[in-house]
């Protein structure tokens, strides 16, 4: 996220800013899923400050992160370095729109279905339907992009204009490539 950005943010949210190498964090391996230094809302810290200001006792689930770009698209970011439960994904989903709505951050839900994102980053060593492969993954891949299709995992799909405008799943490789390469760039342009 560019300066920008972060200054038009809440308060709330303006504290908890790190890089999205920071936010992507797998604490149990000491070890990152990405390594970019773009700036992102460290949405993980969300919840505790969301149920201190609410005198709530147990705290909601959230997304890892969130960035918003120049043009005003959000992002909400899940790394997943381990093993990946639906029902955790979706209450994340809900409570990280939930606490937003609640603040006053976002409106309604047709905000959310014009205008956020969410990407699922998974470690594909650790989900591949089949026996790892680089020659399997490489066609596998090539012939996805032929069909002008991206295969989407772990049911994130039906949220797709029912929460928000788009979902995704990428790999970590797919990640750097599809989202991070393109927001670097785009952050470059927008400050030079």
């Amino acid at each position: 996220m560019t300066e920008e950005v972060i200054n038009k943010l809440p308060e709330e949210m303006k504290t908890h800013i790190c890089t999205l190498r920071k936010s992507s964090m797998d604490r149990a391996n000491n070890t990152p899923m990405c390594e970019s230094d773009i700036k992102v809302v460290n949405f993980d810290k969300i919840p505790k400050e969301y149920s201190r200001k609410n005198g709530f006792k147990t705290l909601p689930k959230s997304n890892d992160a969130l960035y918003i770009d120049d043009r005003g698209k959000w992002y909400f970011i899940e790394f997943k370095n381990g093993t990946i439960e639906k029902d955790d994904i979706y209450r994340k989903l809900y409570d990280s729109l939930i606490m937003l709505m609640e603040w006053g951050v976002i409106s309604n839900f047709d905000f959310c279905r014009k205008t956020i994102h969410y990407i699922l980053v998974y470690n594909e060593k650790k989900h591949s339907k089949t026996q790892l492969s680089p020659a399997r993954d490489q066609n596998y891949g090539y012939f996805m992009k032929l069909a002008q299709q991206e295969e989407r995992l772990f049911g994130i799909d039906k949220f797709e204009e029912y929460l928000f405008k788009e979902t995704h799943t990428y790999t970590k490789r797919l990640f750097e490539e599809r989202f991070v390469k393109v927001k670097e760039q785009e952050e470059r342009l927008a400050s030079g």
